[in-house]
């Protein structure tokens, strides 16, 4: 239900300049009246009636066509407003219909046209704008700042004129708020965005704003408020259909059931809304709707249509890298294995889903929402301060003037004060700079140190596959050769002289030159594998897992998801070292009988996972030996720039996690 919030607030942004109108205009008769010859102001409007009225009920590819008119109208006039109205409307479009690159674009194209304008309500549907699109992409504190510097400007502003932009911005703030589970404070921008609500005005808005309040009463647990801001909302829409209004609504009505455990009920309105979504062609939603159902299945025990659709939803949440929706595919995956005893499944499935949903919300991206607000609300608080500092001080000044005595004497008492206060605060500054040039000093020893560890890091590593290259070609051309020709004498030999054949002490010379030629072989090669050099990464690891399976100690299976693109040499090497060490601590350590390497890459993003089902260890306890092979693991992560995450408990296997962005 939180991320119906994103949903329903996204969609606000379409509504905010809508009128009763443009439900009732002949859209037909407008498309007449454009000028056919060349182009009048009028027409820009037009266009702009046009888009608002498709967008409003869900057609936005129409709506994004006569926003382009528009705007290619507005720059043939030089209308510098509207070319940059047209260039933010035309990225509001793009959000609410999951163009994000392309909203990403305009965005860019409107910051210094709205700067050049320099208008308030301009720069605060920036910021909106801004907010709306980091909400949708999970960067909630981006979103908060962005966000509250809108509210900040159209509060200044204090024109009602713009009251649905604030409305809007009140709204996708309880949206972050409810997200990072702050309920209370989302609530209190909930009822800020009623104060603002007009029911004479579009009741696509209306239904959206309720919507969002029964989101947020979801998330409270009140059933009862949450089923009457949802029948308020059905209300509005039907009055004014909107498919993705309506899209919400029904996956609302099925969270509502689920939670009066009513699921048959719950699961009519959630596949209502999967055919809304595949009707409407809006898959990137259909995932979360999908994940919906799939619960409820599972509840009634169906298991194999549970999995059915997670396996749908999957490559829609990837699609559009919906980070959290991911995750939720993956605990819903996990659960269903569980369920039929599959454990290994279940807790591979765990782990990715953990990892997605850590990425997505994390305690770091709450606080930094929470000081955010805060400080915004201290600004607020300051500003009344001074404002009222400032009345007291003009009465003070009314007082004054009453009484020349009481003038002269406020003057020389007031220049004492100054020529006191500013030797106090040349004092003051004197300290406050020494402190702060220390502070820097020590900040940039620090940093230095830091660059000088990292440079440390790199020269070392570098120097040792240097030398390992080095030494593998040594032996490869030089000891290699020289058993080779040592063979090849013995073969000679043994033609030459045909009674040595029986000879045992020959013979067991030749096995002997035979078996130390073919370490030698093995030797160079796991210094540094030629297929890894010549063929690639993948390859060079299952010729490793061969190798180790070839010695019956252990079983090693090897799985590989994207890694169609080869990387680039020095990234391919490192990783090959990484997981030599793993699992040579896994031979060496774990008594494990059974090892999985995967290799996932999607999108920038590369997963590289070792499990086994070995003894397993105390990751803080203090065992030389297995933390000596860690350290060379942890600091060649540390050199790709990745990430390293090791679950490990006695008894019950360990499983190590290694994340990685990798160039494009």
């Amino acid at each position: 239900m939180a991320r119906l919030l994103f949903f329903i607030m996204l969609h606000l942004l379409l509504f905010i300049c809508y009128s009763m109108s443009a439900q009732q205009l002949n859209e037909d008769s407008l498309r007449n009246i454009i000028s056919k010859g060349k182009v009048q102001e009028k027409d820009i409007l037009i266009y702009r009636q046009l888009a608002s009225s498709y967008a409003q009920r869900g057609s936005y590819d129409s709506a994004v066509n006569y926003y382009k008119a528009g705007l290619q109208n507005a720059q043939v006039l030089k209308n510098d407003y509207w070319v940059t109205k047209y260039t933010l409307w035309s990225a509001g479009i793009y959000i609410a219909n999951t163009q994000y690159d392309s909203a990403t674009h305009y965005l860019a194209r409107s910051f210094p046209l709205v700067q050049k304008i320099n208008n308030d309500s301009l720069l605060a549907t920036y910021y909106q704008n801004m907010g709306t699109l980091y909400m949708y992409q999970n960067k909630n504190d981006l979103a908060a700042d962005n966000t509250l510097k809108s509210i900040e400007i159209l509060e200044e502003m204090g024109d009602r004129t713009y009251k649905s932009l604030l409305l809007k911005a009140y709204s996708n703030l309880s949206g972050i708020f409810n997200v990072l589970k702050q309920h209370d404070k989302a609530l209190v921008y909930d009822k800020k965005s009623l104060q603002y609500k007009n029911t004479d005005e579009v009741s696509g808005e209306l239904a959206a704003l309720y919507f969002n309040v029964a989101a947020t009463y979801h998330k409270t647990g009140d059933v009862k408020n949450m089923k009457l801001y949802l029948d308020s909302a059905q209300y509005f829409n039907n009055k004014y259909p909107n498919p993705r209004a309506l899209l919400n609504i029904m996956t609302g009505m099925g969270i509502y059931y689920e939670m009066v455990n009513n699921i048959d009920s719950a699961l009519v309105y959630h596949n209502k809304a999967m055919d809304i979504s595949k009707q409407s062609g809006d898959f990137y939603f259909f995932a979360e709707r999908a994940v919906n159902a799939a619960a409820i299945y599972h509840k009634k025990g169906n298991l194999s249509k549970s999995i059915a659709l997670l396996e749908e939803a999957l490559p829609y949440a990837k699609m559009y890298q919906d980070i959290f929706m991911i995750g939720e595919v993956y605990k819903g995956m996990k659960e269903i294995a569980a369920a039929k005893g599959d454990y290994k499944d279940a807790y591979t499935y765990a782990g990715l889903s953990q990892l997605y949903i850590d990425s997505a919300s994390n305690a770091a991206t709450q606080q930094t929402v929470l000081d955010l607000e805060a400080r915004y609300q201290n600004e607020k608080k300051e500003k009344e301060i001074s404002g009222l500092r400032l009345d007291n001080a003009q009465k003070q000044l009314a007082d004054v003037q009453r009484s020349r005595i009481l003038v002269i004497g406020s003057i020389v008492a007031t220049a004492s004060l100054v020529i006191l206060l500013l030797l106090y605060r040349n004092s003051r500054n004197k300290r406050y700079l020494a402190e702060k040039d220390k502070l820097l000093k020590e900040e940039k020893i620090k940093f230095l140190e830091e660059q000088q560890q990292v440079v440390s890091l790199q020269s070392m590593i570098n120097g040792q596959e240097t030398e390992r290259t080095r030494i593998a070609k040594d032996l490869h051309d030089g000891l290699g050769g020289f058993f080779s020709t040592v063979k090849m004498y013995f073969s000679a030999l043994r033609h030459e002289q045909p009674a040595l054949a029986g000879n045992e002490l020959f013979n067991k010379s030749s096995e002997l030159v035979n078996t130390a030629s073919n370490e030698v072989r093995r030797i160079a090669h796991n210094m540094m594998p030629e297929v890894l050099i010549k063929v690639g990464l993948i390859q060079a690891v299952e010729d490793l897992c061969s190798s180790i399976n070839a010695g019956k100690l252990l079983e090693v299976s090897m799985q590989h998801y994207g890694m169609d693109k080869r990387l680039n040499s020095a990234t391919e090497i490192m990783l090959f070292r990484i997981l030599q060490e793993l699992l040579n601590n896994i031979i060496k350590h774990s008594e494990a009988t059974k090892a999985i390497i995967q290799f996932n890459r999607s999108g920038n993003v590369l997963t590289v996972s070792a499990e086994d089902n070995g003894r397993g260890f105390d990751p803080q306890e203090n065992n030389t030996s297995i933390h000596a092979g860690l350290e060379s693991v942890r600091s060649r992560v540390n050199y790709l720039n990745g990430q390293l995450s090791i679950d490990s408990e006695k008894e019950t296997g360990t499983t190590i996690i290694m994340q990685f962005l990798i160039a494009g």
